[in-house]
């Protein structure tokens, strides 16, 4: 699985949601499956309606806040009769003026303002409820309520203190409480005091892997790239122990591959086809399995890397500052 992180998505998307939906048909066509994740909200639009617009399948969408509860990426189906149905023991009546309308109570002042997805159709995006001139919820649907918002006056204004994400059931999947800059969210066995934690329980559930338990499964790290900066994956598979083998280009391979004893550093000529690359890379790892000393260059990947363990890099941070 495939999967590529992004903010939003608008009706008038830039060149990098084109190209991702670009990358989505590609992928298709090659039967590979990828998942789009979207982290922002969208108060306006059902994002289905954003996403399909742009040309993604509904399967391949993820928003982060609903990842979390079993509502699946749907068009807005959920409609005014529907949601009139739940305020059956009550009076009320119902103006409409094209994508917008009003439902009042009968016998007081309370209303509620509905949105709906278009002119021509009776189907409901979202019901903002006012009580006594102020604003106080916001439903929003898509075949169900996903989530609501909820208000209370503060400083003369409608202060958003709640959301809540739900499940088909109706049962809570998530909430939200928003503090001005800080955010804390409480998930049925977890509370996380970010959006960045909140995005970080969200890779871990797509099989996000702890890497220092997957590099001591393996024995020998091979480099494709040729281009590199500092080259953190390398500096933590000779953490582990493993060996390296890749391109001799600035800046990664040789700062971590002792050529010859740890590893294998190997020549890139300019114009170098993709087939020439891959030969001889594949020559390198049959010589390191047929002929090297694997021990020895296990032991020579932990030495490389006790240079930068911490109390070592703080020494020669003290070095360069006179500390």
């Amino acid at each position: 699985m495939v999967y590529s992180f992004n903010l939003g998505i608008g009706w008038a998307s830039s060149g990098v949601e084109y190209a991702q939906a670009y990358r989505a048909r590609a992928f298709r066509a090659l039967g590979v499956p990828a998942r789009f994740v979207f982290t922002d909200m969208f108060p306006q639009e059902d994002i289905e309606h954003l996403t399909r617009n742009i040309g993604f399948a509904d399967d391949e969408v993820v928003w982060l806040y609903s990842h979390f509860s079993d509502f699946r990426t749907a068009p807005v189906s959920y409609t005014l009769a529907q949601f009139e149905a739940t305020l059956a023991d009550q009076g009320f009546r119902v103006t409409r003026d094209g994508r917008r309308g009003r439902l009042t109570f009968s016998g007081s002042k309370d209303f509620c303002s509905l949105y709906f997805v278009d002119e021509g159709h009776d189907l409901l995006h979202r019901v903002e409820y006012v009580s006594r001139g102020l604003l106080v919820r916001k439903d929003y649907f898509t075949y169900g309520r996903t989530y609501s918002e909820y208000y209370a006056p503060l400083d003369g204004r409608a202060h958003l203190y709640l959301r809540r994400f739900f499940n088909e059931d109706g049962s809570v999947a998530l909430e939200e409480m928003p503090d001005g800059a800080t955010t804390v969210f409480r998930l049925k066995d977890r509370v996380l005091y970010s959006k960045e934690d909140l995005v970080g329980e969200l890779v871990r559930s797509l099989g996000q892997c702890e890497m220092s338990e997957v590099y001591p499964r393996h024995e020998l790290y091979l480099s494709g790239s040729t281009s590199e900066g500092f080259g953190l994956s390398l500096m933590e598979a000779v953490g582990s122990g493993l060996a390296l083998i890749g391109f001799d280009v600035p800046y990664g391979n040789p700062t971590f591959v002792d050529d010859g004893a740890n590893g294998h550093l190997v020549p890139l000529a300019e114009g170098m086809q993709e087939d020439d690359r891959v030969r001889t890379l594949a020559g390198e790892v049959v010589r390191y399995f047929l002929e090297d000393d694997r021990a020895a260059f296990e032991e020579r990947s932990y030495e490389v890397a006790s240079a930068y363990l911490t109390d070592r890099v703080a020494e020669r941070w003290g070095e360069v500052i006179g500390a």
